[in-house]
């Protein structure tokens, strides 16, 4: 995209066409001739036999004589109704084509698709064809592999490979995913891995948690194990509810029983429970 849009900003200059110019000749904006030079975007198909038609190349030139190009002015011509394409003449191609042709291309070869195939093309294909992919890919290879295009795959899809995964292979299994999975289902999720695990296993989906669940778990947490049970939640609480908690085990237990959070919790809070010598290394 970057190389045509070199090309067809020389072009436009050799012809001394400013860019309201070409835009005005072919019905689009200027800021749309702009993104195209730019290497942003690429022109519409239609408009590719007009475009070289001003600039007085082919569209083999066009395109830089990219792998695809041939592919391209078939499509254009509508000689063809099914057309077959490799993974690089699609990746040429697809920034041109609207997604009912990009599905066409795109299922005469997914099956030898690549994940990281699936995730740079994501982005082209109409998101019933993605998810259709996504089902196959996750039935053949589970969670794991769905991670580089899982912002591109259904919400509600996202969950119900998030539930099915949780329940055979356990929470840390759909860490790859925890980004994009709904957060009420995960704050679900890490309630049930609470009452069945406890709070170990729940710090790898604990940055995407809402922070009430969090607090919530942390609390039953301190209550049935003690304050070093929330070790591994520490680094995503609220610091006021982690406060509270060290506050509540020196109480309890003395300081020593705080010693594996220190680290989290604000040096003021230590500060008035030790006094300023406990902080200062030159007089330990």
């Amino acid at each position: 995209m970057k190389r045509i849009g070199v090309q067809i900003a020389n072009w436009r200059k050799e012809k001394k066409l400013t860019q309201m110019n070409l835009a005005d000749q072919l019905g689009v904006s200027y800021q749309a001739v702009s993104n195209w030079e730019r290497g942003e975007t690429m022109p519409d198909i239609a408009k590719l036999p007009e475009l070289a038609t001003i600039l007085e190349v082919s569209i083999d030139e066009l395109l830089n004589h990219e792998k695809g190009s041939a592919l391209i002015q078939q499509i254009i011509a509508g000689e063809e109704k099914e057309y077959i394409a490799s993974a690089e003449e699609f990746s040429n191609v697809a920034p041109l084509l609207d997604s009912e042709k990009a599905d066409v291309l795109f299922k005469s070869l997914s099956d030898t698709l690549t994940m990281k195939d699936l995730a740079t093309f994501a982005p082209f294909i109409s998101q019933d064809v993605l998810d259709e992919c996504a089902k196959k890919k996750f039935d053949e290879e589970g969670i794991k592999p769905l991670a580089g295009i899982a912002p591109f795959v259904s919400r509600e899809l996202l969950d119900e490979f998030a539930e099915k995964s949780v329940s055979e292979q356990g929470i840390k299994s759909i860490a790859p995913i925890a980004p994009f999975i709904n957060r009420d289902k995960l704050g679900l999720f890490a309630e049930k891995e609470f009452d069945s695990q406890g709070l170990k296993q729940i710090s790898v989906i604990a940055p995407f948690l809402k922070q009430e669940v969090l607090t919530s778990l942390a609390k039953q947490g301190f209550e049935k194990e003690g304050i070093r049970s929330i070790v591994p939640l520490c680094p995503f609480m609220d610091k006021e509810v982690l406060n509270e908690l060290a506050l509540k085990a020196i109480s309890e237990k003395g300081l020593k029983e705080i010693i594996p959070v220190m680290p989290f919790v604000d040096q003021g809070v230590l500060n008035a429970v030790c006094g300023d010598r406990f902080l200062d290394p030159s007089v330990r």
